[in-house]
């Protein structure tokens, strides 16, 4: 074929090249479009000591776990807590979670910031490092540069173990603060700490500069030998923010009102640390005999309440160990036996006193002795053992010897119970030593008797016995109102019979219709009142079934039934009275209680 007549020839070279370069953007677009998916940032990459910074670590989707901190040695981190996002771009819906911290630096310097790490969809993702300033004194200006700031101090930093260090903590500040709070002044456990007072408020004056200072002390005590660290304290201020230290703004009339009214700033949260300190504690020497536990500078006093006295009479030995140190070890030193004595120890008086420089306690110890034999007696000295960290070793005080006299006791022994705690002073203060040593009684000499006599006796007697009845009586009484409201014909029968007697005495003795309803009417009222029906209804013939279903006998009933009949025809004028067959006899006083007492004596019998 003609060369002439073929298209125009393919550069395969520039192809590749725009191949390449297509496929090379491509990768630059996808990569600038897909954001990484955890982002870790800060307010400022540049901060004081003394102020504080946020970091926010912000993860795509939603992770397996919270994400991991980077190591961040400078500074102390406190948690500020999460918060979830959802976000909807062209339709997609896009979660996010965002960790927050609160970042204190520690000391002044540059420090790398390494990546962040969360588990997300099983795979774990990484954060790009990223540096943060930290300027100190020197980077500040001189009217920044020490408006607050705290210190700590030790008394001593090679104590021996046990002993007592005061460590001081203080507050510098001469602006004006709010509230304030030591968020942190833990020791650990390889110290004792006692407070010494409350804080203690103060000027002073530094180069020139008057601040004012806030001071706290406590008593350190180490429990172990080697190196320990007592940690940073934080403190956490509110400080308020003059507009006069921001020229980039102009002051507004509204300033100058603030001013006037004392609010011309606003305030801001300060996180202010004091360096970790390190003690190098001595290990104490192997401890003597009679040691038991006390470091520092303690003294020991004995005296006993009197020298002279008589067998079976008693003294108060009273021992007093005091000093500065762990005083909480302060406990009873070895007193000497005391064969010639009867011993009987009291309960111990403690004080401690956290006012001073130091802190210092005293501990009384009180016994009582009773002393057996007559003769010269003595107690001896009394040895207190103690480790002197001025000397860095232990050192031993002791009390004076004292001497006593003892004579024999008059007459038959006594032996005194009680003793005067206060014999200068004119009170009187009695104190029981003991019971054990009460003088046996052999005879009834000066006892007694303290009985009622005569008509004294039998007023006792009567004031003794007069309750008990009187409680019986109420609870009878009140028994019986119970059951008369439970059972409302109880008292209708319990009183029919009398009210029935009492009735008939009242009747006339002439005859007539009148006596005859007055006859028929007790009879009646009678029977429904034992029987607990209505007796003014009744008729003869249910009267008589009434008495015979309540176990009276026929032939009593039949009469009672007669005699309301009778009565009835009686009332009636039907049968006259005075010739009635003996009618007038059973109307009368005498015949109606005879027939009403017949018919209660058959009823009480047979109803229960």
């Amino acid at each position: 074929m003609d060369p002439s007549t073929r298209g125009p020839s393919l550069d395969w070279r520039r192809v590749a090249a725009l191949v390449a370069w297509t496929l090379l953007l491509g990768s630059a677009g996808a990569e600038a479009q897909e954001p990484d998916r955890i982002q870790v940032t800060v307010d400022r990459n540049q901060v004081a000591l003394g102020d504080q910074l946020y970091l926010t670590i912000r993860i795509e989707g939603s992770p397996d776990e919270p994400p991991g901190l980077p190591e961040l040695p400078d500074f102390r981190v406190l948690s500020r807590g999460e918060r979830r996002d959802m976000q909807i771009n062209n339709g997609r819906v896009s979660n996010s979670t965002s960790y927050n911290y609160l970042l204190i630096p520690t000391r002044a310097g540059s420090f790398e910031i390494g990546p962040a790490t969360a588990l997300i969809d099983g795979a774990e993702v990484r954060s790009r490092p990223f540096t943060i300033q930290v300027t100190g004194a020197e980077g500040q200006s001189d009217e920044q540069d020490r408006d607050l700031f705290v210190t700590s101090t030790v008394s001593t930093d090679r104590p021996w173990q046990g002993q007592q260090v005061i460590y001081t903590w203080r507050f510098y500040s001469r602006v004006a603060v709010g509230q304030g709070s030591i968020e942190s002044m833990d020791f650990g456990s390889d110290v004792v700490v006692e407070d010494l007072g409350d804080v203690r408020q103060f000027s002073t004056t530094i180069d020139g500069v008057q601040y004012s200072v806030n001071e706290v002390r406590k008593a350190l005590f180490p429990q172990r030998s080697g190196e320990v660290t007592l940690p940073q304290t934080q403190l956490r201020v509110q400080v308020e923010v003059e507009q006069a230290r921001r020229p980039s703004r102009r002051r507004s009339i509204f300033d100058e009102f603030d001013s006037l009214l004392g609010s011309g700033g606003r305030w801001a949260t300060k996180y202010l640390l004091t360096e970790p300190l390190t003690l190098d504690v001595r290990r104490l020497p192997p401890a003597p005999d009679g040691w038991n536990g006390l470091v520092g500078e303690f003294d020991i006093q004995a005296s006993l309440s009197r020298r002279e006295l008589q067998v079976g009479q008693s003294a108060t030995l009273e021992v007093q160990v005091g000093g500065s140190g762990n005083v909480q070890f302060l406990s009873e030193p070895d007193i000497p036996e005391l064969p010639a004595f009867k011993i009987y120890p009291d309960q111990p008086d403690a004080s401690t006193d956290r006012s001073g420089r130091l802190l210092t306690g005293r501990k009384v110890f009180r016994r009582a002795l009773v002393p057996l034999v007559a003769g010269p007696l003595d107690v001896p000295p009394i040895d207190l053992v103690y480790f002197d960290p001025e000397l860095g070793d232990y050192a031993t005080r002791s009390t004076e010897r004292i001497d006593l006299e003892v004579t024999p006791a008059d007459g038959e022994e006594e032996l005194m119970l009680t003793e005067s705690l206060a014999p200068t002073t004119g009170k009187v203060a009695v104190r029981i030593l003991a019971d054990d040593i009460l003088p046996i009684r052999r005879a009834a000499a000066g006892i007694v008797s303290v009985a009622p006599q005569g008509w004294r006796l039998w007023v006792w007697f009567a004031c003794g016995l007069l309750p008990p009845f009187m409680y019986l009586a109420l609870l009878a009484h009140h028994r019986r109102e119970r059951r008369y409201a439970a059972d409302r014909t109880l008292r209708r029968r319990q009183r029919a019979l009398r009210d029935a007697l009492s009735v008939s005495r009242k009747l006339r003795s002439g005859a007539g219709p009148a006596s005859a309803a007055e006859a028929s009417r007790i009879v009646r009222r009678y029977v429904g009142d034992k029987l607990g029906v209505e007796g003014s209804a009744l008729t003869p013939s249910e009267a008589e079934a009434a008495l015979v279903r309540a176990g009276v006998e026929s032939a009593l009933a039949a009469r009672c039934r007669t005699l309301l009949e009778r009565l009835e025809a009686a009332q009636y004028g039907l049968a006259p009275v005075a010739g009635g067959g003996g009618l007038a006899a059973e109307t009368s006083t005498e015949g109606l209680s005879d027939l009403i007492k017949t018919l209660d004596r058959q009823l009480r019998g047979r109803q229960p």
